[in-house]
């Protein structure tokens, strides 16, 4: 009985560790807060600071739980920078989240920062998504009598001249 409590202790810790040396590393991009959920409207948890290193928990969509001295909460991945090399196993599309903008529960899905020199030393344009990219335009009849349907109204908008800004 107690050779199995000592493997089932030793079994335990070992998963202890092998889950901490596992854990991706980071930095802060800009100071901030740590927020208590990963959302925008969520509670402070705590601030950071630019450069802060942190142990990243867990991901959830465009959101990150890490801890630093002691602190845990939520940021933004978009405000991290991975250690190199630290790329999350098993990701399907690495570079892309969903994520929830708010409390209010709406989905979105962007582009992540993360990509490392190597990914973009490796990078090859992919022709075939190119050409579905094309596919997707609209005339501006089509877009037209989508906006009446919808009860929109069309609007000028006055572009800047190149090379002068509006102050």
């Amino acid at each position: 009985m107690r050779r199995c409590a000592a493997i089932l202790l030793a079994a335990v810790l070992l998963c202890r560790v092998t889950s901490a040396e596992a854990a991706e590393k980071g930095q802060i991009l800009r100071a901030g807060d740590l927020l208590a959920q990963p959302f925008i409207d969520a509670a402070k948890a705590g601030p950071v600071t630019a450069n802060q290193p942190v142990t990243i928990l867990e991901r959830r969509g465009a959101w990150a739980s890490v801890e630093s001295n002691g602190t845990k909460g939520w940021v933004r991945l978009l405000n991290l920078r991975l250690e190199a090399g630290a790329a999350r196993p098993g990701a399907s599309r690495p570079g892309m989240a969903s994520l929830r903008t708010g409390s209010s529960g709406r989905t979105a899905t962007t582009g992540i920062k993360g990509m490392d020199e190597e990914d973009i030393r490796n990078a090859t344009p992919d022709y075939q998504e190119l050409e579905l990219l094309g596919t997707l335009a609209v005339t501006a009849d089509d877009a037209r009598a989508t906006a009446q349907k919808a009860a929109l109204k069309e609007n000028t908008v006055a572009y800047l001249d190149k090379g002068r800004s509006r102050k």
